[in-house]
């Protein structure tokens, strides 16, 4: 990048991995919030202007973009992947290409599953397997200063790269967040000085180059396989409720299983919304099959 040029870094991960607060650290404003509540829920752009360092650093100029997570406390999956595609779209089709990907995880995270796991998912299935896009990203452990222990902090610093390792192989590193405005500031720095090409991120070529629907894109992809395994959990759960109710003869247990299974039922229908809202048919297609289905009744 030349002096005159602007750096963009999207900034991902799930909701309390530290993204708001990486941006508080580096403008010295306050967004983020105190406890593990989503702060951000749109995209959001903030511009930064970084000043010559003593290490001979030049001048950036830097657009931080603040992106949801996909565990976001207000905004369903579908919606935070319609908002970041729409984004990243919008972006890339005036000719703008990111010039890095921060993705931050807590390092307090004790087992790469559930939210860690579907976040880190999804995000490899937005970025793609292009070792030119791979090298833009840089995987930030942060919370290092909660661990009681260093060495549990190294040990899952070890089981995170072993997960990581397609995108690591594609040039992909990670950055041990030390929370402090230096360290910031020398990471933003250290992407913005790497040798950086303007091929987008698979999302953005799927959505604009090959002109995909969103449904029909890699990361909605992803989705489908969530929602079909909830589906197929769900549908397990209220079989099981159903034999239990017909063991049952106690009318305060009977009870407290109708109300068990009309949560279930309402937490399918919920996903199902998710679905609809990316207008995936076949989705609509299963549900429809599923209510019409045997009944289900007790």
């Amino acid at each position: 990048m030349t002096t005159t040029e602007e750096a963009i870094i999207a900034i991902m991960g799930p909701t309390g991995s530290g993204k708001s607060k990486i941006i508080d650290t580096l403008t010295g404003k306050s967004w983020s919030g105190a406890g593990l509540k989503s702060v951000t829920d749109h995209v959001r752009t903030v511009s930064l202007s970084l000043k010559p360092d003593r290490h001979g650093g030049r001048p950036v100029n830097v657009v931080l973009v603040d992106t949801p997570g996909f565990d976001d406390t207000h905004k369903s999956d579908s919606e935070v992947l319609e908002m970041i595609a729409g984004w990243l779209a919008s972006k890339y089709s005036k000719g703008t290409c990111l010039t890095g990907i921060m993705y931050l995880h807590r390092i307090t995270d004790n087992r790469m599953s559930g939210t860690p796991h579907r976040n880190l998912k999804m995000f490899g299935k937005l970025c793609g397997g292009d070792e030119e896009v791979g090298k833009k990203v840089v995987f930030v452990t942060t919370m290092w200063d909660k661990l009681r222990e260093a060495s549990v902090g190294v040990q899952r610093e070890s089981q995170l790269k072993d997960f990581l390792r397609p995108m690591l192989d594609l040039g992909a590193c990670t950055w041990r967040s030390q929370n402090t405005k230096e360290d910031a500031e020398r990471l933003v720095r250290d992407m913005v000085q790497k040798p950086i090409s303007n091929l987008p991120v698979l999302l953005q070529d799927e959505l604009v180059d090959k002109k995909r629907p969103l449904n029909e894109t890699e990361a909605a992809r992803t989705l489908y396989t969530q929602y079909q395994a909830l589906l197929a959990q769900h549908k397990a759960t209220i079989t099981d409720l159903e034999n239990a109710a017909k063991k049952s003869q106690d009318a305060t247990t009977l009870a407290d299983l109708q109300a068990e299974r009309q949560r279930i039922e309402g937490e399918l229908e919920k996903t199902f919304e998710e679905a609809k809202k990316l207008k995936l048919g076949f989705f609509q297609r299963l549900f429809s099959r599923w209510r019409t289905s045997k009944g289900l009744n007790f």
